[in-house]
């Protein structure tokens, strides 16, 4: 087993894997969005249809706050771990010609 210590995040990483994870969720809050907006013009009801297009616009906001504050917390992590140390992690090294594929 090696025990590594994680130094340094990337800010251009944490934002990129973050926008990746939050792919999914933004389509279904779109998703949710287009939904309510066509219930709300279908019904004629603007409340619902001004809740639809509120899901239309916000996870768009979001998904961009989202890497914003992975980017930010990455350059938080880097000052905090060159002051108090990284994460410790520890991995366990096997030899992958050993599996029957």
């Amino acid at each position: 087993m090696k025990k590594l210590e994680l130094k340094k995040i990337t800010p251009k990483s944490a934002f990129k894997v973050t926008l990746y994870f939050a792919i999914i969720p933004v389509a279904l809050m779109i998703l949710v969005g287009i939904i309510a907006l066509l219930i709300g013009i279908g019904t004629r009801n603007g409340g619902v249809a001004m809740f639809g297009g509120a899901y239309l616009i916000a996870p768009i906001f979001m998904f961009f706050m989202y890497g914003a504050f992975a980017a930010l917390f990455a350059l938080i992590y880097n000052v905090a771990s060159n002051r108090f140390g990284g994460l410790e992690i520890v991995v366990d090294e096997e030899d992958v010609d050993t599996y029957d594929i």
